[in-house]
């Protein structure tokens, strides 16, 4: 299958700061830019930076950590990354370039302003948000990359360390926090430019405090005492408290899908993976997850009745030759036409064929729900920080949350909520307050990673932070340092060639990520090894 791409809105243009395939080119001088105000600048951080276009969303997330953390697989052999083999030129459009031209440049471009603009300040907090939201993203996915002074318009740029862009993220919260709660009258304020939250700040303020949330116990392992203490400095705050405070992406567009998930889905070059569609059908024990169908549709095979397989998923990382046999076929195995979209492609006569609906698909994206947040709340519960309230409370709540939201939009009569309590409270899913820490730890984490569905990066992130949920060894590893057969898996993305090429010196130094340089098998600082 050909990568593919739909062109952002005008506002790209209007910064003509578009993709490259240089970090030259990507550094230019930001002070070149004609002079742009943020709420023209907010949006195009927040589409390209988040890979709305479908062919970026396909080449940061659906290629690597939606493969990586076992949500779907592959069934063409056009795509080998499920194999663990990286392509440079994904990576580089997808996730290096957006990074540093749509965040850390126009981060530099408004900062640069301030003085003379100073009723730009809040609006520059709500960047300074959005920025660590991606922040994150990229240092968990690279490990050690450059920050401080990247976007400066210098080629040989050093490399800081994830340790330091982490505390660095913190502060820039807690500023921006500490700013957007004074209610400032002499502040312009973000609108419709706004694709988040419209403008909103005290959802900001929320999201701010639950992504510093979030921050924290990736820290919990490898720095426990920062941990706790960004933690519950945030727990004293204002947190997300139900779905609709969520952080999602909605696009004005009308001509093309607002999803690039769904986007993705509509292409047709990949399934449920055998990890997902089990843990729908089996984790509980005797309870089916309520939210098999609102995820997952039923095979074709079975709707045709030339199967009695209904659901079915696809081990990740098969060669490309096994493809080709009969129970990898398409047909036979599930994919993400689940209810929970809106539309009724999981009935019969749909199954898992392709089958885009009448109008234009509205869904926006989502980059961190209010379940997540209860479920950071369940873990800090159980690390015993203060604030966090009752972790068994704040568990079932995150579930009930991922229940609501998968429903909001689902057809009427979709769906039946009779196994809701017997889900929750019962089989592997029930809480028991005698469990030890990581029982309990195991729970939240498995039920975070359903919860957060189809938030990728973040569920492969947290399985390499905590070793949960239950996930296979690959059938097939491409890149030669990762041996499937000892139980290993990919650690993180290793760096792009472009870097390679034109920042040689500071990309392969030896002292990066700890002092492990660079590779798929090298872990990032907070990993502390809780997997192969």
């Amino acid at each position: 299958m050909k990568l593919r791409k739909i062109f952002p809105f005008l506002v790209a243009s209007v910064l003509t700061v578009g993709c490259t395939n240089s970090f030259e080119e990507m550094n230019e001088d930001p002070m070149a830019i004609t002079e742009v105000s943020p709420d023209l600048i907010l949006p195009d951080m927040q589409y390209n930076g988040f890979h709305m276009v479908a062919g970026d969303y396909q080449r940061a997330t659906r290629l690597y950590a939606f493969l990586y953390c076992q949500y779907g697989a592959n069934v063409t052999s056009d795509f080998r990354s499920g194999n663990y083999e990286f392509n440079s030129s994904w990576a580089e459009r997808g996730m290096w370039t957006p990074y540093y031209t749509r965040m850390i440049k126009n981060m530099r471009e408004i900062n640069a302003r301030l003085e003379e603009h100073p009723e730009y300040e809040d609006m520059y907090q709500i960047m300074s948000i959005t920025t660590a939201l991606s922040t994150i993203r990229q240092t968990d996915t690279f490990g050690d990359i450059p920050y401080f002074e990247a976007g400066k318009g210098e080629v040989q740029t050093p490399y800081d360390s994830q340790k330091d862009i982490y505390y660095d993220v913190f502060q820039a919260l807690t500023d921006a926090v500490n700013l957007l709660k004074q209610k400032r009258s002499d502040q312009l304020q973000y609108g419709n430019e706004d694709m988040m939250y419209q403008g909103d700040v005290d959802k900001w303020i929320k999201l701010a405090n639950s992504l510093r949330l979030r921050a924290a116990l990736r820290l919990s392992f490898v720095d426990p005492e920062k941990a706790k203490a960004e933690g519950e400095a945030a727990l004293r705050e204002s947190l997300m408290t139900s779905n609709d405070d969520n952080a999602r992406v909605t696009t004005p567009e009308t001509s093309t899908w607002a999803n690039p998930f769904l986007d993705n889905v509509d292409w047709d070059d990949f399934r449920a993976s055998t990890t997902m569609v089990d843990m729908m059908l089996n984790y509980h024990g005797t309870v089916a997850d309520p939210r098999t169908t609102l995820i997952l549709s039923q095979t074709q095979g079975w709707v045709n009745g030339n199967s009695e397989i209904q659901y079915r998923g696809v081990p990740n990382g098969l060669p490309g030759a096994s493809l080709s046999q009969p129970e990898y076929q398409k047909e036979n195995n599930s994919f993400f036409w689940g209810y929970m979209w809106g539309f009724d492609w999981n009935s019969a006569g749909k199954g898992s064929a392709v089958s885009r609906p009448s109008g234009h698909l509205r869904v926006p994206w989502m980059l961190m729900n209010y379940a997540e947040v209860c479920f950071l709340k369940a873990e800090a519960a159980i690390r015993g920080w203060q604030g966090a309230g009752d972790a068994k409370a704040n568990y079932e709540a995150g579930i009930r949350a991922s229940l609501e939201e998968m429903r909001a939009m689902a057809p009427t009569g979709s769906y039946t909520t009779a196994d809701d309590d017997a889900y929750i409270t019962t089989g592997n899913v029930a809480w028991n307050d005698a469990d030890d820490f990581e029982t309990k730890l195991k729970k939240i984490i498995t039920q975070k990673w359903i919860g957060i569905f189809p938030n990728a990066d973040e569920a492969w992130a947290e399985f390499r932070r905590t070793g949960y949920p239950d996930l296979q060894p690959i059938v097939q590893s491409l890149d030669p340092s990762i041996n499937p057969a000892n139980n290993e898996f990919v650690k993180k993305l290793r760096y792009v060639d472009n870097e390679l090429n034109n920042n040689n010196a500071n990309a392969t130094d030896p002292s990066l990520n700890g002092g492990q340089g660079d590779g798929m098998n090298v872990r990032v600082w907070w990993d502390t090894s809780r997997y192969n």
